[in-house]
């Protein structure tokens, strides 16, 4: 379809543009009957307009290429000069027509001693149009290009956060095994309880991995899950202190998003002292805005070996962020000397039915 056709606006804009064009031959008739030769201009004029619509199709057919330049003008030559021909038939027709009043009998008399002049008009609109024409198709090949650049673009960007959502699930599983064959050496019960809890987490992440994003009430149950699993063998030294807003447990965020940043805060923190703090998880939504903290205590130890940057879970956390939100999301970091504290804040989003209900 025509692209003015498909837009009533643009279409009333071009005929408007013509319709300003009709003061061209008006001017070339030097009519007695001023009002007589307008209306006859400006019906000829939008006619043309209307009828050389098509030339749409013959330019995107002969693109302006440097190797077919001279076929392409004389095609459009061999045009002008038809559609020239063409507007002065209808000049002439509806000075006929016009002529049965008696004030305008003249009419035709006047056009048929302007038919050069309404000839080069008419070879001369065929040119506007063409002209026309190729500019619009040139904006419809940069607008067609632009869509399927977004397209890849998009592409690409889901491809990307569901590379880096999967990378979760491997380092996870490495750190679980490792649990459990800790467990299988002094507690197979334990061990079998870790089995089931581990089937357990696995089975919940199947549906999150089908989704880019999940309402944080589900992200945490996942985490639990995962610290279910780490309970067994930490014992009492794993304690969870967990606050999440009611109204910021129905806001989604990507999901699996939030293991990689309690694995860091269990393997390099808690793991490695005699007596750790509690893992603490806040969240809030304020002002359109989801803020999730996850805190843990630091070790001495741990803080002079540099081990409590958990640094592939946390790159990964940012880069989802990034590929999700663009530079609308922020991932922040405090390290204090017996404190490591990180802060998600990310566009609060609720999924309709949850708003509606």
């Amino acid at each position: 379809m025509h692209p003015l056709l498909a837009q009533r606006r643009s279409l009333s804009a071009y005929l408007l543009f013509w319709a300003g064009l009709s003061a061209v031959p008006w001017v070339l008739l030097h009519s007695a009957a001023p009002l007589g030769a307008l209306v006859l201009s400006a019906v000829c004029t939008l006619t043309f307009a209307i009828a050389t619509l098509p030339v749409w199709y013959l330019c995107r057919a002969l693109p302006l290429l440097p190797a077919k330049l001279w076929r392409v003008l004389s095609i459009h030559t061999a045009a002008a000069a038809v559609w020239s021909v063409g507007f002065l038939v209808c000049s002439e027709f509806l000075a006929e027509l016009l002529a049965l009043l008696p004030t305008l009998q003249a009419l035709p008399a006047e056009v048929g001693a302007s038919e050069g002049a309404l000839i080069g008009v008419g070879a001369l609109f065929y040119l506007l149009v063409a002209t026309f024409h190729y500019v619009l198709a040139e904006l419809e090949q940069r607008r067609s290009a632009g869509e399927r650049e977004a397209v890849l673009a998009h592409a690409a960007q889901r491809a990307e956060l569901s590379a880096l959502r999967a990378q979760v699930h491997p380092h996870f599983l490495f750190n679980s095994l490792n649990t459990v064959s800790a467990l299988i050496g002094y507690d197979s019960v334990k061990a079998r309880e870790a089995c089931l809890l581990l089937a357990e987490y696995l089975r919940g992440t199947l549906g999150a991995q089908q989704r880019a994003l999940v309402p944080l009430q589900e992200e945490w149950a996942l985490c639990a899950r995962y610290l279910a699993v780490e309970a067994l063998r930490l014992g009492e030294r794993l304690r969870v202190e967990v606050s999440l807003e009611e109204s910021a447990q129905h806001c989604e965020l990507p999901s699996l998003l939030l293991q990689p940043l309690v694995e860091n805060a269990v393997t390099h923190g808690i793991a490695l002292m005699d007596e750790p703090e509690p893992l603490r998880v806040r969240a809030s939504c304020r002002g359109g805005r989801l803020s999730v903290e996850i805190e843990n205590g630091l070790d001495r130890l741990a803080r002079r070996s540099g081990r409590s940057g958990g640094g592939l879970g946390l790159a990964n956390v940012r880069a989802r962020l990034f590929g999700q939100y663009g530079n609308d999301a922020t991932l922040r970091i405090e390290r204090e000397l017996a404190r490591f504290l990180v802060v998600i804040d990310l566009p609060a989003s609720v999924p309709p039915h949850t708003e509606a209900g």
